[in-house]
Formats: structure tokens, C-alpha cells, sequence
């Protein structure tokens, strides 16, 4: 029923760790995918409500997180290469296919692709469009941020006070990344593979592909939720022909923690 296992994928190279939930008599299989700073055990309670329910689950920890290990930098198609090849490797056909959060960006170009068989979309707070003005100005003042931290870091205080002054610094980085909602690249600074992915990610906006999704789109979104606008998912519902919208009231980010019952219910609900 439960397991847990290593897969190796000899195209992309990816020791890859997955978690699953299996009986042969379920016809439908939710492939779920998180995202930053979170693993599969994270979808624990999801997983086992989803299984009750007559689903199969797999959940894979994606290049970089908990037993996956990232071995260079990954761009967007470095990611959709993995999970479709992981895809072929487990003959998963007929799939959900179920995303979350930063880099709903994979999950939309998987769906435009024809080798994989997916029959559904259900799409969580999904980050996937880049370019519009207020993520500009954001990168902007991050770039003019980075700046002013290097020249601070040329004006070196006495020997006495390097750890004070270190400190500081350090502080004031959390600090101002917290203020633009830039966790996610605070949470990868002690890993510089996922550091830069992170940054590679950030800039993969596809509001040009949503409209080239035929499958059944299911979009969830919490209605206090902060990392992605409501503009975005107005603009996914009236790109993505089968699609309908779902906004959860009172409920944040990371709802799969917090409210997993409310959330499966919300899909049970709505397929």
C-alpha cells in the first residue's frame, strides 16, 4: 500500500525519491508535486486522505529537496525533463497531475506536452506569470538592494566588531527579503545549485502558453494568500477554456498543512 523509494533516471541523470500510495484496484493516479522548502512527507496528510478516497498518489521529491539531490544548476526544462521522464519510468498513464505553489510554470508546460498522458490539472496558488510590473519593480529594488550590501561589505569595521557587523548584515538581508517575499531564495543560500535555480525559475513567465491547455483545469487558490495575485488566476480562468476557479476563504499558502481535510474535500468536490 504505502512505500518509499529511489528511482534512477539514466536520461536526466536524477537519483530521484518518491513516496506513493498504491492499490492496483484505483483507476485514477494523482501525481502531486510540491514545491520550495517543501518535500513529499509535507503531503503526508493529503496523500492518505486522497488514498481513502480511491486514488492512487505518488508524490516525488523534486532535484533539490530532502532525499533528491541537486547536482547543477537546473533550469525550467531541467525540471520537466525529470518529472517526465519519472513519469515514463513508473508507466504512469491517465494521470492528475497536481501542483502547488512556485513553479506551476512545470506543471503548465508538462500539460503542453503530447508524450504525456494527463487527464486533469488541479493547479494550487501556482507562480507562473513573471513579467508584469510589480514583480519588475521587485527585482529591480532586490538588484539595488544587492548593491548596497556589497559596498556595506567594503567598509570593514575593527577586527573587535567583525562578528557585530557580520551579524547585522545578515539581518538585514532576512530582514529585507522577508519585506519583497523572497523566502524561497533566503531558504536556498546555503545551497548554491538551488540558489540559482531559484533564480532561473523566478524568470520563466508563461502567460503565453495558459491559453494552449486543453485539459480539465481545476484552479484552487486561498483568498488570504499573498504570494500570488488574484489577477493571476482571473487571467489562468479566462485563458484555459476547461477550467473553473475555487477561492477558499480564510485560508494561507500552505493550506495542505494547515487544512489538508478542507482542501482534499475542495477537490473531491469539484472533479
Amino acid at each position: 500500500m504505502y512505500k518509499t523509494e529511489d528511482l534512477t533516471l539514466n536520461r536526466t541523470k536524477i537519483e530521484i525519491h518518491y513516496e506513493d500510495f498504491i492499490e492496483e484496484t484505483n483507476e485514477n493516479t494523482i501525481l502531486i508535486l510540491h514545491w520550495w522548502w517543501w518535500n513529499s512527507q509535507s503531503w503526508l496528510q493529503v496523500w492518505e486522505l486522497l488514498f481513502q478516497a480511491w486514488f492512487n498518489v505518488i508524490i516525488p521529491d523534486l532535484p533539490g529537496f530532502w532525499k533528491t539531490s541537486i547536482n547543477h544548476v537546473f533550469e525550467l526544462d531541467d525540471y520537466v525533463l525529470v518529472i517526465e521522464e519519472f513519469i515514463h519510468e513508473l508507466w504512469l498513464k491517465n494521470i492528475i497531475l497536481w501542483w502547488h505553489s512556485n513553479g506551476g510554470a512545470i506543471s503548465i508546460k508538462l500539460a503542453n506536452r503530447w508524450k504525456i498522458d494527463i487527464s486533469r490539472l488541479i493547479l494550487n496558488n501556482s507562480a507562473w506569470i513573471r513579467n508584469d510590473r510589480k514583480r519588475n519593480i521587485k527585482r529591480k529594488v532586490l538588484n539595488k538592494f544587492t548593491k548596497i550590501i556589497k559596498k556595506l561589505l567594503t567598509i570593514i569595521p575593527p577586527r573587535k566588531n567583525w562578528e557585530t557587523w557580520n551579524k547585522f548584515i545578515k539581518t538585514l538581508r532576512k530582514l529585507f527579503y522577508r519585506a519583497i517575499w523572497w523566502q524561497d531564495y533566503l531558504n536556498a543560500e546555503n545551497n548554491p545549485y538551488l540558489k540559482e535555480t531559484y533564480l532561473n525559475m523566478i524568470k520563466s513567465d508563461l502567460s503565453d502558453s495558459i491559453a494552449s491547455i486543453s485539459q480539465d483545469t481545476l484552479l484552487i487558490r486561498w483568498q488570504n494568500d499573498s504570494y500570488t495575485p488574484m489577477s493571476d488566476w482571473m487571467y489562468m480562468r479566462t485563458k484555459i477554456v476547461n477550467s473553473k476557479i475555487i477561492i477558499l476563504e480564510n485560508e494561507k499558502h500552505g493550506i495542505h498543512l494547515t487544512s489538508p481535510e478542507k482542501l482534499v474535500n475542495t477537490f473531491l468536490n469539484n472533479i
